[in-house]
């Protein structure tokens, strides 16, 4: 029986079938214990008659005598209460004789229904000279150890734990493989791509093992297209880096030889595009190892602000007209990361948000704390972005043909001598999301493009 339908079917069978013969076991025990309350109860009417008998023949003394031969009678006891309620025989009297039988003022013969381990029987007795008398027989039954309500509640609770240990373990077998593969789901998500849910899941021959077996496939197909994606851009930078190295050589070579103005300009011109080659080719190895790696292990505590400090300095350094304003806390701001990959990030915003400042505008960098998160928000004062391009900047080469664009070409072209390849955005927005931060890009209410960083803060 592979199907799990039929798995969960025949487990409901099986319960209600359990279910009926509980009832029926219950409701046959409880008509055999109403059998053995009649029996028991049978020789009542004897008891009383002979009870009757000998006070009447011999008064006081011969009924006393004649009780004790009640002790004999295996699971019955009698008692002899006088008109007051008072006992003048049947030795210790439990609690529960003495309130029944003081419990109305009329004598008759009453019968107790079954609501105790015991059954009470009570009669009046008149002796010769008028003198009444209450005779009560107690039956302790050998099977009513619990009264009708306590047998009603036990077989309920029965029935409760009987039910709840069959959908504990019904929900146990369909809820563990399903976490199970929650967990390989969470794993691959976060770049291991070696999880699978595991030859327990594999080996089920129902719809929760062929579920395993398909994603495990699946996992596998992507593992495998992942790495052939990974070596194909490996063996492409590999091909194109070779021919790029010799093609710089040679320009250098021919530079050396070179005397002509208009030669040199565009070997300079050679020089510079292959140097933006090499760097679009770092950039799309970085990008690719970002999409699929991810370690941990090796992060190390950060200060967030000697890091922004530094790229800082060195855009100075660079670009000597622009301003660029910092401000930070104080103390430490800690993050777990890895440095190198945090300080590209934050370089290739800053470059950008310089890029597309306008003049004698300066770029502000801020951190501060945001719950338990720090936040660096980065801002220019430039043209900023079209609403409806904004969720698409973080895509690799996304450069649409935006305002901020038209605005800032002339002027990007005049700073980094052209135009990027729009890579620095995307690999900005996966190393914040590999360390378990997110970034948020808005356009600033005063003007210019506001980026907003969050990392986990360190205790």
């Amino acid at each position: 029986m592979r199907g799990l339908f039929w798995k969960i079917y025949l487990a409901f069978v099986l319960t209600s079938v359990l279910a009926t013969l509980v009832t029926l076991a219950y409701a046959v025990f409880y008509r055999q214990l109403s059998n053995e309350t009649n029996n028991l109860v049978a020789p009542t009417e004897g008891y009383i008659s002979s009870a009757q008998l000998m006070l009447q023949r011999g008064g006081e003394p011969l009924l006393i005598e004649w009780l004790i031969t009640f002790e004999q009678h295996p699971n019955v006891n009698a008692y002899i209460f006088d008109q007051l309620g008072n006992s003048i025989a049947g030795g210790h009297i439990p609690e529960s004789v003495t309130k029944y039988a003081v419990s109305t003022s009329e004598f008759h013969v009453k019968v107790q229904p079954l609501n105790r381990s015991e059954i009470l029987v009570k009669a009046p007795l008149t002796s010769l000279n008028g003198q009444f008398y209450l005779f009560v027989v107690e039956f302790l039954h050998p099977f009513a150890v619990l009264d009708v309500k306590s047998y009603i509640a036990l077989g309920l609770s029965v029935a409760i734990i009987f039910f709840a240990g069959i959908g504990f373990l019904l929900s146990g077998y369909l809820s563990r493989p399903m976490r199970r593969l929650q967990k390989t789901a969470k794993a691959i998500a976060a770049g291991d791509l070696s999880a699978r849910s595991g030859y327990r899941l594999r080996r089920r021959r129902d719809e929760i093992g062929d579920l395993s077996r398909e994603f495990d496939v699946m996992a596998d197909r992507v593992q495998t297209l992942l790495a052939d994606q990974k070596g194909l851009l490996r063996d492409i930078s590999h091909e194109l880096r070779s021919p790029l190295a010799r093609l710089q050589i040679a320009t250098e070579l021919a530079r050396l030889d070179a005397n002509n103005e208009g030669v040199l300009e565009y070997l300079e011109r050679i020089d510079l595009e292959t140097g933006r080659v090499n760097e679009l080719i770092a950039d799309i190895l970085l990008l690719a190892k970002l999409e699929v790696e991810r370690h941990p292990e090796q992060w190390q505590a950060i200060d967030l602000v000697e890091i922004i400090k530094q790229i800082v300095h060195d855009a100075h350094f660079e670009q000597q007209a622009q301003i660029i304003e910092l401000n930070h806390p104080k103390a430490p701001c800690l993050v777990m990361a890895e440095a190198k990959l945090l300080s590209s990030a934050f370089e290739n915003l800053i470059r950008n948000a310089s890029l597309h400042t306008f003049e004698n505008t300066k770029v502000e960098i801020t951190i501060k704390e945001v719950d338990s998160d720090f936040a660096i928000i980065v801002r220019d004062h430039g043209p900023g972005v079209a609403e409806e391009h904004i969720p698409n900047l973080t895509q690799p080469f996304y450069r649409a043909e935006y305002a901020r664009e038209r605005v800032a070409q002339d002027m990007r072209q005049q700073k980094s001598g052209g135009r990027g390849y729009g890579l620095g955005m995307a690999i900005a927005h996966r190393v914040i999301r590999s360390f378990d931060g997110h970034m948020a890009i808005r356009n600033h209410p005063k003007g210019g493009l506001e980026i907003s960083c969050y990392l986990n803060r360190y205790f």
